[in-house]
């Protein structure tokens, strides 16, 4: 079940229809779990079959959205060069005096590009696959994931879901 609800002044009300379509008892208590871009809202109390169906649900919700990436990414075409996106790319070594002069935050992800002769160094500014957890980018090349559509969806800031 998928429902779209607006926000309000006053935050987010959930409809009766949904909490009921969704199994939660009256009047009971919620468990709100606010994550990155998402929230989940569990029964305070749950026994352990309820938990367990709670998991399944989160697992094939997690699916579903795998399977949605997959479909706007497109597979892995197993490109004739190798991948950009699968190789292990090492982080460029700046010396700290150097960032410092630069303005530039120590620990910050940096961009690098050659032209010319010459190497420029600035701070990146748009999301890429470095933001990606390790985990997840096992688990989308796992999935077949065309890495190099993904980043540049990332890297354009792309609406890909609810469009």
């Amino acid at each position: 079940m998928k429902f779209t609800l607006e926000t309000g002044k006053k935050g987010l009300r959930i409809r009766r229809e949904i909490l009921n379509a969704s199994g939660f008892q009256h009047e009971e208590a919620l468990d709100v779990h606010g994550m990155d871009h998402t929230i989940v809202i569990l029964e305070e109390k749950m026994t352990a079959g309820e938990l367990v169906r709670s998991i399944h649900s989160l697992k094939n919700l997690a699916s579903d959205l795998l399977v949605h990436l997959a479909k706007v990414c497109g597979p892995c075409e197993r490109c004739e060069t190798p991948c950009p996106c699968t190789l292990e790319e090492e982080p460029a070594q700046v010396p700290e005096e150097l960032l410092e002069r630069a303005g530039i935050p120590k620990g910050s992800k940096l961009d690098v590009f050659a032209e010319n002769g010459r190497l420029t160094i600035s701070v990146a500014e748009a999301s890429d696959l470095r933001d990606v957890p390790p985990e997840m980018l096992d688990l989308l090349r796992q999935s077949g994931v065309c890495l190099d559509t993904l980043e540049e969806l990332m890297i354009e800031e792309a609406v890909i879901y609810g469009v």
